[in-house]
């Protein structure tokens, strides 16, 4: 299985003034790529000639491969911590639907 996330984060406004509210949403999303084997046969197929004779041909396994792709959601892991590298770093909220994240300016 594989992943590969599409997602981008954009802020509500350019800049701020101190005590406004920083907003700042997710969006996006990710696609989960799963690729499985299964076989094909062995097949056994009845044939018969021109007199009436009867046989069978044998058609071997042959593996098929699969791959299917499945769009996910994103929302932001709330088990994991927020990393602000700011001065002063702040304190963000995780909004309801984990799409955004709030601070104060």
């Amino acid at each position: 299985m594989t992943d590969v996330f599409s997602v981008t984060g954009a802020w509500d406004k350019a800049s701020y003034m101190a005590g406004q509210t920083i907003t700042g949403t997710i969006s996006g999303g990710d696609v989960l790529t799963t690729t499985t084997t299964a076989n094909v046969g062995p097949v056994t197929v009845p044939v018969v000639a021109a007199d009436g004779t009867q046989s069978t041909v044998s058609f071997p396994v042959v593996p098929v491969t699969v791959t299917t792709t499945t769009p996910e959601s994103v929302v932001i892991d709330t088990t994991r911590a927020i990393v602000d590298n700011g001065v002063p770093p702040r304190v963000w909220v995780v909004s309801a639907n984990k799409l955004s994240i709030t601070a104060t300016a």
